[in-house]
């Protein structure tokens, strides 16, 4: 790869994260016409106990993506680690939306649904392009 498309992604990768780590910290706060419960998990956890769920999500994706941009911009700092920590962070970006999620359609955007996707192709990336990661 490329040095600059190399740095190209560890950038977009680390403003990935850091939206993680910087939103997901405060859930549900921005987000006012959230109801309280998932969709995924249904009433399966109260209102106190999702909301702990959710923010520990968001910020564990958030810091694992993160992690991930410097092993790429930085390979020196965490060789061989881009690949594993982009399908962590991938699948836990994903796994976050899931349970914050409340059914409600018209929120999609505004509850995440566009970090579910850009962690969707960076977990369908490294998986399918292994070579991109080393």
């Amino acid at each position: 790869m490329k040095p600059w498309m190399q740095y190209a992604i560890a950038f977009l990768l680390f403003g990935h994260g850091f939206i993680y780590v910087r939103i997901g910290s405060t859930l549900p706060e921005p987000i006012k016409e959230w109801n309280g419960t998932s969709w995924l998990l249904g009433q399966a956890l109260s209102d106190p106990h999702l909301e702990t769920l959710v923010v520990g999500l968001h910020v564990v994706a958030g810091m694992v993506i993160l992690a991930c941009a410097i092993a790429i911009g930085v390979p020196w700092m965490l060789p061989g680690w881009s690949r594993p920590l982009a399908m962590i962070g991938g699948a836990l970006g994903i796994i976050a939306f899931a349970v914050f999620w409340d059914g409600q359609t018209g929120l999609l955007l505004e509850e995440g649904a566009l970090g579910a996707l850009i962690s969707l192709i960076l977990l369908v990336g490294a998986v399918f392009s292994g070579p991109a990661f080393r």
